[in-house]
């Protein structure tokens, strides 16, 4: 499919392509929404094989941060950023430095944050070059407490409690969000198996929590288990994967983790609850927020428990309407944006 394709079927804005040649920074920012404020989204670092996964990347995640901001109430836009990276190439300060400098050429319609293979030292060195940066250091454990809570409310909606204790909880990936969900998830006394592909990140988590159960990262979606949570890569539910799985809920961090909406009825079929991933993850959008980027690290986690509520509307309103969580959350979000669209339209 084509480029402009692409962006019509999805209602995207910009899609922007930059390239510095003496840095080797190829990126593009993807812009989907601004109608409920500026986009904001997550920066992804990855060593793509082919131009067009980039693209498809950073449409995806942008729209996908458009529902995540309509599902809680925000005020910012919907956008992602995809920098793309080959085998053994550098990524140091004046590498981020260049990216700092095409967001800031963009006047403040985009807001970055750190994303999957971007880290808060990276974006030190962002800041220096724009002021169009999220503060979201120590984010992960904000995020945690979120997803900790939507798995939660999707525990009640199956098991009538919403108790972790002696639940099983397989964690797929333990980098910053997936250990800070394993120390949640062990005081609430859950039975944990994790995997990653990092033997480092592995061995820093059982050093600290030596009762959790280590397997191969090709072994992770063959658990039995009550909840699988995907703290990694995306795209891991599809047709080859979804009749492997033998939990009863998906719940987890990672984003985009439906290869296509129709996988969502796919596990529905399975008896499978699965969270959405922009309403589980939407508590690391509460540091974007212009009045709580200063705010105590009380009230963010105060705010990330709000992913409960939000959560269980979904599930239960999915309940009674005979459809998936992940429908009501998408029609949800894009009600809210198309209400507020025909807002935008008066002028002031």
């Amino acid at each position: 499919m084509k480029i402009f394709d692409r962006m019509r079927n999805r209602g995207h804005e910009q899609l922007i392509f930059c390239l510095n040649k003496p840095t080797g920074l190829r990126a593009i920012i993807a812009i989907h929404d601004t109608t409920l404020g500026t986009s904001v989204g997550g920066t992804r670092l990855m060593d793509y094989e082919r131009e067009e996964d980039a693209v498809v990347d950073a449409l995806r995640l942008s729209e996908i941060s458009t529902f995540q901001s309509a599902s809680f109430d925000s005020d910012m836009g919907g956008g992602a950023a995809v920098l793309m990276t080959e085998e053994g190439q550098e990524t140091d300060e004046a590498y981020f430095r260049a990216f700092g400098r095409f967001v800031e050429g963009l006047k403040g319609l985009f807001v970055a944050y750190p994303a999957l293979g971007t880290t808060d030292r990276h974006f030190r060195y962002v800041r220096r070059e724009t002021t169009s940066i999220a503060p979201m250091e120590g984010s992960h454990e904000i995020t945690a407490v979120g997803v900790l809570a939507g798995m939660q409310a999707c525990l009640r909606e199956v098991t009538g409690s919403k108790r972790l204790e002696g639940k099983t909880v397989a964690v797929q990936g333990v980098g910053d969000v997936g250990s800070s969900l394993v120390d949640l998830l062990a005081e609430e006394g859950a039975d944990i198996t994790i995997t990653d592909i990092r033997y480092d990140a592995l061995k820093a988590v059982q050093d600290k929590h030596p009762d959790v159960t280590i397997v191969r990262p090709e072994e992770i979606l063959d658990l039995e288990c009550d909840v699988l949570s995907p703290c990694a890569v995306g795209r891991i539910l599809n047709d080859e994967t979804i009749p492997r799985l033998r939990c009863k809920i998906v719940a987890g961090a990672a984003s985009d983790l439906l290869e296509e909406p129709r996988h969502a009825d796919a596990l529905k079929e399975k008896g499978i609850l699965y969270a959405p991933d922009f309403v589980i993850g939407g508590a690391e959008l509460y540091q974007t927020e212009p009045e709580l980027r200063e705010a105590p690290r009380e009230r963010l986690f105060e705010e990330a428990r709000r992913v409960y509520d939000v959560m269980a509307e979904v599930v239960s309103r999915a309940k009674k309407e005979g459809t998936t969580p992940y429908r009501i959350a998408v029609a949800a979000a894009a009600r809210r944006v198309g209400r507020i669209r025909m807002v935008r339209n008066i002028m002031c």
